[in-house]
């Protein structure tokens, strides 16, 4: 499958007709880690939200990402990476093994054809990590949401704009992870400076059977018009989980936006990214 980074974000990002260095393309990421045995998930947490990168370089057609907690840890991801019977139209994914541990990542295709969402100045990825040793699997599952930030002085004062938006992410409690999907909307009120926000999305167990509905969840946040970026807080709903957004807006003229939410509620937490149009 062939990867290509759009050439709209691309000429944005350095001002150039083509691409011909390594670019960093900045965003936001986060971590959750875990254990998982054949009981259930222990050990579940996340780290603080964290502004971050992907270096891209086009002569090779490498994404690197590097750790949340640890700057100088990094991995790369190319084309001799890519798992063709897991790519598919709406995901290229990487994967490589280095004795028992398992890295994959799982990038959207930017794609007009793209049957998920399609998007031209943000992307994401999930970043996992995966170790495995007497039947305990460690897992770091990392998100990253990175492309072509709106200038804080390019974001209007004025006026408003709804964006539809997909959710991505894992979500973790004692029985297992869960992989999580599902869409919404978010709502910015640019004269006023906030924003409303909705999802409506369901668990996939990873390993055996099972679900679970988080219903819709809602909140409300503010716009930070210096640095561009937004963030809001989730109040809890009828399944009892609530999720809380932070990101940034994306395009030259704010038409796309993209950050990370985290779920919690019912014993179990949860993160991942959030992307819109």
């Amino acid at each position: 499958m062939r990867v290509v980074f759009p050439a709209a974000a691309a000429a944005l990002l350095i001002g150039a007709p083509a691409l011909a260095a390594p670019t960093n393309l900045p965003g936001w990421q986060s971590t959750i880690k875990y254990s998982t045995t054949s009981a259930g998930a222990s050990g579940f947490g996340n780290y603080a939200r964290a502004t971050s990168k992907v270096v891209y370089d086009p002569a090779t057609n490498t994404y690197t990402v590097r750790d949340t907690g640890s700057l100088t840890t990094t991995s790369a991801f190319g084309p001799s990476n890519v798992d063709a019977t897991a790519s598919n139209a709406t995901f290229t994914v990487y994967r490589k093994t280095s004795g028992s541990t398992t890295e994959t990542f799982r990038r959207l295709n930017q794609s007009v054809s793209n049957p998920l969402i399609v998007l031209s100045y943000v992307d994401y990825g999930q970043w996992r990590r995966a170790t495995t040793a007497s039947g305990t699997t460690s897992v770091n599952d990392t998100y990253v949401v990175f492309g072509a930030k709106t200038p804080p002085a390019s974001v209007p004062l004025t006026g408003s704009a709804t964006y539809s938006t997909v959710v991505d992410g894992t979500f973790v409690n004692t029985s297992g992870a869960y992989a999580v999907s599902g869409t919404g909307n978010l709502a910015a009120n640019f004269a006023g400076g906030t924003i409303t926000y909705g999802a409506t999305a369901t668990g996939t167990k990873e390993v055996g059977s099972g679900s679970i509905a988080f219903g819709t969840m809602t909140g409300t946040g503010a716009i930070a018009f210096r640095s561009g970026t937004f963030s809001g807080a989730g109040t809890a709903d009828a399944e009892g989980y609530k999720m809380d957004v932070a990101g940034n807006f994306y395009g030259p003229a704010a038409q796309e936006v993209g950050g990370l939410f985290r779920i919690t509620g019912n014993g179990g937490q949860g993160q991942g990214a959030v992307v819109g149009h």
